[in-house]
């Protein structure tokens, strides 16, 4: 087939001359047409849901607007981790998603024999209590770690899964 065929109104008209065709063609533009679609829905959400780094907290107050910078969110941040010698902190990034804030602490685990789940649940309720005694920010969503790297002096503890109470006590047996 001559490339000069292929844009020929002629070559058309003859491919889509029968019925079966023309459904298998249409077939596929509806198929072409959901993906253009989705695509574009895609980069709609991407851009409206899309967190931004920020430089400050914008906190109303009832005369006027607080602006708290992120220096001074890393400041009162590191005070909470100083606790927590298990955690090396490097860096903290403040984030903006809508009208909400995050944190996202970028760590070292130094180990100690306590584990990550069980620090992020003492540490993320002090640092958003933290925040909100010091700056009156109320709108700190998430606080989230990031480990890059494991000391080199750490190791990590294995502990069996926790069992509930009703559990441990079916599984227990009996003594006569």
């Amino acid at each position: 087939m001559v490339f000069e065929e292929l844009f020929s109104s002629e070559f058309y008209r003859e491919l889509f001359n029968n019925e079966f065709n023309l459904g298998y063609a249409m077939g596929i533009g509806l198929v072409i047409g959901l993906l253009i679609l989705l695509v574009i829905l895609r980069i709609i959400l991407r851009l409206l849901f899309r967190r931004h780094r920020c430089g400050s907290i914008v906190v109303p107050d009832a005369a006027g607007e607080l602006i708290i910078s992120s220096e001074a969110v890393e400041k009162a941040a590191r005070s909470v981790l100083g606790n927590f010698k298990e955690l090396d902190v490097r860096r903290i990034r403040l984030y903006r998603q809508g009208k909400s804030y995050q944190l996202l602490l970028f760590c070292t685990f130094v180990g100690g024999g306590r584990g990550l789940p069980e620090l992020s649940r003492e540490i993320r309720p002090q640092l958003i209590e933290t925040l909100e005694r010091l700056f009156g920010i109320h709108s700190m969503r998430k606080v989230q770690f990031r480990i890059d790297t494991l000391d080199e002096g750490a190791e990590p503890v294995i502990q069996p899964p926790a069992v509930p109470a009703k559990e441990a006590a079916k599984a227990a047996p009996e003594e006569c």
